[in-house]
């Protein structure tokens, strides 16, 4: 249709100034007249001329898009050049609305290559919602956008609800209002909006099966299956037990659940929103763009999985692109194409990225960190672990913190996403434990945002002094004695256990090692491998190594510093666990991860002694 932007805008400015010269021939009186209608026009011509000039490029009106994408372009194109020749009302009618689709062209150019389901992330207030509002302001039929629902009710008396058909919803679909300027929301203007959407809705569905039941009983031929019967099709697999009962007279929808009858305002919040969404996507034009905000609200995990793959087996014919915040629903979408929406503000201002997978880090923790604008806090162990349950209250006021697993993933995730900062203008910063880790490479890890907790084992936490002393009583005396008790314990333990804490610590120094030397050849002779392991073996000293560690471990528990003992201390069974610690303190752990996740001081406490350096870089951000 046009091979380039030039040759789009000179045709729009041909137009421009064919309007201006009737304008000039008009008579005075009629100059008077109408001055206003054609002022308005020719400052929407040169509005539309500057956006094609400022957003598009000549690679929008190229064939290397989808096919989806050309025609929603070509639609458009189409629409402008159905307007070439006309006179000032019609462009004063036409501009407007030519401007609003623009919107659409311009916006979802981030798709156009993209012919897959399209799930929108980003981190709350970074324009989500506000890109899908902005998509929702067109008179595009391939355009199919379904806000976020907040209030779904069947409203018997709503306005105009006796003669919607689906032309009419649709239309009305778009116009539905989803933020208020006033938390002071009156009654009937809920039901204008999300209500009054769902019961056109509804008496659509029950209009029409009384239409279909009627042309079918007096013979008439090719009578299409009605809406509501489809929508049941697909209600009927993730709520078997619930079905429906149309009302003609009334125009409305009776619940039926175990032999029983009731309104259909009955159903739960989730089971309007699956009845809505069901109902809207089987309304949506052919070859079309299903664009819908929140898909997962007031929905559980197996039921929106279940709904979004069989609506989406519904309809191979449509695009659907998801935006959501929420990560389970993010990662069920399989076979997906992630955007990462970092910035919209309203037009054109939209930074967003396509998010691939990689060796370095997996598209599906990717998603995940890019829906936060706090600084990545990784750490070891699960959302279970002890780890997070520590790290998650010391840092959840500064960080996002995510548990991956062992201290490899968390140097290989902070790493990745460090390398990605220039995408996504965030940092990371991981945690790992001690593991006899020596002193060079802890810092060398540190350059990297990398920290090392002072202890072997993050239990240990679990055993400070600072932490003891807010799991026990009040009574000052009492307190001095039980924890010197149990300093005095611990120390036992560890010179009871001293061969276990070497042993350990040799396999821990033996694997650090072994992490750094693998073989290159991927299929070694003989000779090679013998190689190999004899330099292994050279080395990797274990008599010295055995001899350092030995030496450490004695001098720390002959110094009874107690901090320098659980530094070393690798024995988290034998000391939570033991019977002279539960006498001195009963269920520690539990009290103490209690006392850690409650007490403000505490975490503060914690922080400034151990991880100081971490804590200064979060707040001087």
């Amino acid at each position: 249709m046009y091979s380039s932007i030039k040759e789009l805008i000179e045709k729009l400015e041909s137009e421009k100034k064919r309007l201006q010269d009737n304008f000039s021939q008009l008579a005075d009186y009629e100059k008077e007249v109408y001055k206003n209608q054609y002022q308005q026009v020719d400052e929407d011509f040169s509005n539309l001329i500057d956006l094609i000039n400022n957003e598009l490029k000549d690679e929008s009106l190229s064939d290397d898009v989808t096919e989806k994408y050309k025609n929603l372009r070509n639609t458009w194109l189409e629409s402008l050049s159905n307007c070439y020749g006309g006179d000032v009302y019609m462009y004063e009618t036409a501009l407007p609305q030519l401007l609003e689709n623009f919107k659409v062209i311009k916006l979802f150019s981030f798709i156009s290559k993209v012919a897959s389901t399209t799930v929108i992330i980003g981190a709350n207030g970074a324009g989500k919602s506000s890109l899908i509002n902005e998509l929702r302001k067109n008179s595009i039929d391939e355009m199919y956008v379904l806000p976020a629902q907040k209030i779904l009710y069947f409203v018997f008396n709503t306005f105009g609800r006796d003669s919607i058909n689906k032309d009419q919803y649709i239309s009305n679909l778009k116009n539905v209002e989803t933020k208020y300027d006033t938390i002071q929301i009156q009654t009937n203007k809920i039901e204008d909006d999300f209500s009054g959407a769902f019961t056109k809705l509804i008496t659509l569905w029950v209009k029409d099966y009384a239409k279909v039941v009627t042309d079918n009983s007096r013979g008439v031929e090719g009578v299409p299956v009605a809406l509501l019967e489809r929508v049941e099709q697909i209600w009927n697999q993730i709520f078997p037990e619930i079905t429906f009962y149309p009302e003609p007279n009334d125009r409305v929808l009776e619940v039926v659940r175990n032999g029983n009858k009731y309104s259909i305002n009955g159903l739960s919040d989730g089971e309007r929103c699956v009845l809505f969404y069901i109902g809207n996507v089987l309304l949506a034009p052919e070859n079309s763009y299903i664009v819908v905000d929140e898909p997962e609200t007031f929905l559980n995990a197996a039921v929106y999985n279940e709904l979004w793959d069989l609506l989406i087996s519904e309809r191979p014919d449509c695009q659907f692109i998801f935006a959501s915040h929420n990560m389970d629903f993010v990662q069920s979408r399989t076979n997906a194409t992630y955007v990462w929406c970092k910035k919209f503000e309203a037009p054109y201002d939209f930074d967003y990225e396509l998010l691939e997978d990689s060796q370095e880090m997996p598209l599906s923790l990717l998603t995940e960190v890019s829906g936060t604008r706090k600084p990545i806090l990784f750490c070891e162990g699960t959302k279970t672990s002890i780890d997070y349950q520590i790290y998650s209250k010391l840092f959840s006021e500064f960080c996002f913190v995510k548990p991956v697993q062992g201290h490899k993933q968390v140097i290989q995730y902070t790493k990745a996403y460090n390398k990605l900062k220039k995408s996504h203008g965030n940092e990371a910063y991981g945690i790992i434990d001690y593991d006899w880790m020596d002193e060079a490479r802890i810092q060398n890890y540190k350059k990297q945002n990398i920290f090392v907790l002072p202890f072997n084992e993050i239990e240990m936490f679990l055993i400070d002094e600072e932490v003891v002393n807010y799991v026990l009583s009040d009574d000052e005396q009492d307190k001095k004695q039980k924890i010197k008790k149990l300093r005095d314990t611990v120390i036992g333990l560890c010179i009871t256990n001293k061969d276990k804490i070497i042993r350990i610590a040799l396999k821990k120094k033996l694997d650090e090692f072994m992490e750094g030397h693998l073989i290159k050849n991927s299929q070694p002779a003989e000779d090679e491998a013998q190689t190999f392991l004899e330099n292994l073996s050279k080395e990797f000293d274990v008599t010295s190594k055995l001899g350092n560690i030995t030496k450490m471990v004695e001098d720390s528990i002959a110094s009874s510093d107690f901090s320098t003992i659980l530094k070393i201390c690798n024995l988290k069974n034998e000391i939570i666990g033991s019977k002279e610690i539960k006498e001195i303190v009963s269920n520690l752990k539990e009290k103490s991860l209690s006392s850690i996740a409650l007490d403000n001081d505490l975490q503060k406490k914690l922080r400034h002694k151990y991880f100081k350096e971490l804590e200064m870089k979060l707040l001087d951000r």
